[in-house]
């Protein structure tokens, strides 16, 4: 049950449980913010835990304020705030929340701790926490459950075609992802690929770039087979710091426009996030399942998504696990605009 502002900060209820055993749990504290808000929130920013606001009531200018110092804010109101996610039912989406905390707690405190933090740091700040986040949560307990679930990772076939195209078209240069037949999973070639697309406009700041997806969808995100064959947490790390599509698409996001399509899961919508121009077709959605893995988004979104959207509904879209529509990702300002492909 929710518990008032003024309960926690007299209670100093910061910290989740943490057994011998090593055992987490009660990461997550719901606030009513229907009561009164106490004008001193400063003890908030020592916390650890979640803290997700709850209202019933159309999201006030107290309330608005006390969202800084929280994770979330729920409401039932229709609000255009960042801070804010409108649901339908209150207590389902609590709900949700806690049992998605509950089944992956480890996940969900560095998640919500990193979205605190790359709020307030610069681009390569960002993706080094990202990547730090990222790869402490490989070696953790929640994703080896996940991985031991899914089988043995089987390797990508030597002889698969090219997985992304170039062509320059006068001063614009199209890169597209070709690997149709695995709904444009990016895997490490296809990352690499992708930097050196990149790294072409770098080169020569007088060209445009587009970016697309063969095929059914944009990109299905992360190549599940490479998922748990990374050596160690260590190499995990350095190969997000040096093999990242996004770091070099955001050096070119003035002159990048990406065109969206179908179903567009965790990596795909994360590199694109870093665009200065994004388009969808109608029947667009948007997905970051990371979590269930174990995992946070890892490839650039807990940079380049709050930058558009604001870590309250990242962090939102994340936790549920909520697919977005392209009406709903315009909305919020994840996408610029809704137009048909071709």
């Amino acid at each position: 049950m929710p518990t008032t502002l003024a309960e926690l900060i007299a209670a100093g209820d910061w910290h989740p449980d943490i057994t011998v055993e090593g055992d987490v749990s009660h990461v997550l504290r719901f606030v009513d913010l229907d009561a009164l808000i106490p004008a001193d929130l400063a003890s908030l920013d020592s916390r650890v835990c979640l803290l997700i606001g709850i209202t019933r009531q159309a999201p006030t200018a107290a309330v608005l304020t006390a969202a800084n110092s929280l994770d979330l804010v729920l409401c039932t109101h229709n609000s255009d705030d960042r801070q804010t996610v409108t649901v339908p039912d209150l207590d389902d989406a609590m709900a949700q929340l806690s049992q998605a905390s509950a089944l992956r707690p480890r996940a969900t405190l560095v998640l919500a701790s990193l979205l605190r933090q790359t709020a307030q740091l610069g681009l390569a700040e960002g993706i080094a926490a990202e990547a730090a986040a990222y790869s402490t949560l490989l070696a953790g307990p929640e994703f080896a459950q996940w991985l031991a679930s899914h089988g043995t990772r089987k390797a990508t076939p030597a002889n698969e075609s090219e997985r992304v195209t170039t062509a320059l078209q006068g001063e614009v240069l199209r890169i597209r992802m070709t690997r149709k037949l695995r709904l444009n999973a990016i895997d490490s070639p296809m990352r690499a690929a992708l930097v050196e697309a990149f790294t072409i406009a770098i080169a020569d700041p007088s060209l445009q770039v587009h970016l697309s997806g063969e095929g059914p969808c944009f990109s299905n995100g992360g190549d599940l087979r490479e998922f748990g064959t990374t050596p160690d947490a260590a190499t995990a790390w350095t190969v997000r710091m040096t093999q990242h599509p996004g770091w070099y698409l955001a050096h070119i996001a003035d002159r990048a426009h990406v065109h969206m399509h179908g179903r567009c899961v965790g990596a795909g919508v994360e590199m694109s996030a870093f665009a200065g121009h994004v388009v969808a077709d109608f029947d667009t959605t948007f997905l970051l399942p990371e979590l269930q893995m174990g995992l946070l988004p890892g490839a650039g979104g807990c940079v380049s998504i709050p930058r558009r959207i604001g870590r309250w509904r990242t962090l939102w879209l994340v936790l549920s696990a909520h697919t977005l529509s392209a009406e709903q990702a315009l909305d919020w300002g994840l996408i610029d605009d809704i137009a048909a492909i071709d």
